[in-house]
């Protein structure tokens, strides 16, 4: 009897091990914060960044594979610097859980990024998490940047404000 109970109980973990769905992570435009000029005087090689921007996008859903969350949606916002650090923050409605902000920052840190001959280039992907829909709001901005913006002297300078919470060392 106790081992037909046992058997009975490991195929329910089973059956509910299988019963865990997929998180669908869906990707769609990406947005500059700097003009075509800028990049270009950053000397931004457009395929590199656009093999970044594919692996980025398979980092994440692969970092939310088997997360489960509410539906949302929003944006991703990447830093890159000359030095090749990486900075990234998540503009999403509703916020996402700390646990999946967390390994998706991560997931696209530990990411090779593409080179920038000098300053930063940021940038932003629509991101939906278990909704078909995207945000609709026009222009990313993280909650780190809202205060930020406040406390530099060109609030429209994304430099500026990166640099303001994300210092070089």
């Amino acid at each position: 009897m106790k081992r037909l109970l046992a058997i009975v109980l490991c195929c329910s973990l089973f059956v509910l091990a299988g019963c865990q769905k997929n998180v669908q992570v869906r990707f769609d435009s990406v947005y500059f914060f700097q003009s075509e000029d800028d990049l270009q005087k950053k000397k931004i090689n457009l395929e590199q960044l656009s093999q970044y921007t594919r692996t980025l996008q398979t980092q994440v859903a692969k970092a939310m594979q088997k997360g489960q969350t509410t539906p949302g949606n929003g944006y991703v916002v990447v830093a890159v610097r000359s030095d090749q650090e990486v900075a990234v923050w998540l503009d999403m409605e509703p916020a996402l859980h700390e646990y999946y902000d967390y390994e998706i920052v991560e997931a696209i840190k530990k990411m090779r990024p593409f080179d920038v001959d000098s300053g930063i280039v940021v940038f932003a992907i629509k991101m939906a998490i278990d909704t078909p829909k995207h945000t609709t709001k026009p222009i990313p901005e993280p909650k780190d940047w809202i205060a930020a913006k406040k406390k530099v002297g060109d609030p429209n300078d994304v430099e500026q404000i990166v640099l303001s919470i994300w210092p070089e060392e």
